[in-house]
């Protein structure tokens, strides 16, 4: 991810699909989304991907410290005309791969809406559970939605 994309990462940002699916509030600021595309670490991966020098798709894994340094968090988000296309799968695989071989992170994390479908059969395609369901846990559209806890943990294997 480069300053040059934060145009693009704003239309996705803006996009209907990826306010429904995220806790993104509506008319978010092109500065807000800017700020919102850092890294908050050097720690942090964040990655696009690109189709004819266009970011069509992002995604961004941010590890924990300390007693949680084994773990991270992650978020993904894919433009809407390209949705489908298998880029949220790459940029997923991505993200593991650089946790399992690179960073050592054994779980990563994340809350998903219950009824994002699309995005609970791809985590589950990469072998994240639901771990849990929180009630009432955002606001969305005028009415109170659930989200789901998912986890991938990966065991370490002895040496």
């Amino acid at each position: 991810m480069r300053q040059g994309d934060a145009a693009d990462l704003f239309e996705i940002y803006n996009q209907p699909a990826f306010r429904f699916g995220t806790l993104a509030l509506p008319y978010e600021s092109f500065e807000a989304v800017k700020t919102w595309a850092v890294p908050r670490s050097p720690r942090d991966l964040h990655l696009v991907a690109e189709r004819d020098e266009r970011v069509v798709g992002a995604a961004a894994l941010r590890p924990f410290y300390g007693r949680r340094a084994h773990a991270a968090e992650f978020w993904l988000a894919v433009h809407e005309d390209f949705m489908g296309a298998g880029i949220g799968s790459r940029l997923l695989a991505a993200m593991i791969d650089t946790a399992d071989n690179w960073l050592n992170i054994n779980r990563i994390e994340m809350t998903v809406f219950v009824d994002n479908a699309r995005a609970i059969a791809l985590y589950k395609r990469f072998g994240f559970e639901i771990e849990g369901t929180h009630k009432a846990a955002s606001f969305r559209n005028g009415a109170f939605v659930d989200v789901h806890c998912m986890a991938r943990v990966r065991f370490p294997q002895a040496i």
